[in-house]
């Protein structure tokens, strides 16, 4: 993975809705995944998720998605083997990514015993080092700065969708203003890193 060139590695944007902020007391409501790889979308996955627990009113009022919509969904001890799948060993990328990943990685453990180890991307840490003058780095904002249209705000798919684009432009930028060619660097940039040829 380190040395893999980054279009030749795979990327999977994930967004999650969730009946709360606590990963190991709340549950995923919504999930959304979308495979990139060479700045293409190759797959993607999304379903709602019963979170067998009610939702909250606040949460209703944020995304839309209350407890009628989510009554005949499969549940996360269904779905946590799929999502295991179609991860497989890409990098895990999201806008707030250890939120995302603390939902996704805790349910895999929780309900099939799954121990997720990927990398992790995050694309609020690459929009502080290449859009710094944004007032907030939140993915309204952040899309609006790049020209890019959020198709359903607060929805997984609308946001993992959104998140997948802008991915796709930081990488584009990444590759040609920092000569980082490969996942690791990239991985490292996000952090902070940068080429010996650009310091």
């Amino acid at each position: 993975m380190e040395n893999k060139l980054l279009a030749e590695s795979t990327f999977v944007v994930v967004d999650v809705e969730t009946t709360g902020l606590n990963p190991s007391e709340d549950r995923i409501t919504e999930i959304a995944m979308m495979k990139i790889r060479n700045g293409i979308l190759q797959d993607e996955f999304s379903t709602l998720i019963n979170p067998l627990v009610p939702i909250p009113q606040s949460i209703v009022n944020l995304t839309g998605i209350d407890n009628l919509m989510v009554a005949d969904a499969p549940t996360a001890r269904e779905v946590a083997p799929v999502i295991a799948e179609f991860l497989g060993d890409s990098i895990f990328v999201a806008h707030n990514a250890p939120f995302d990943w603390g939902f996704v990685s805790e349910t895999a453990v929780r309900e099939r015993g799954i121990e997720l180890c990927n990398p992790q991307l995050c694309t609020v840490k690459l929009s502080r080092r290449i859009l710094p003058h944004l007032p907030s780095k939140s993915l309204g904002p952040v899309a609006s700065a790049l020209n890019i249209t959020i198709p359903e705000r607060h929805r997984a798919s609308g946001d993992a969708y959104a998140t997948a684009l802008v991915l796709v432009k930081f990488l584009s930028f990444i590759q040609r203003k920092y000569e980082i060619h490969t996942a690791g660097e990239l991985l490292r940039f996000q952090n902070g890193w940068l080429p010996d040829s650009k310091k």
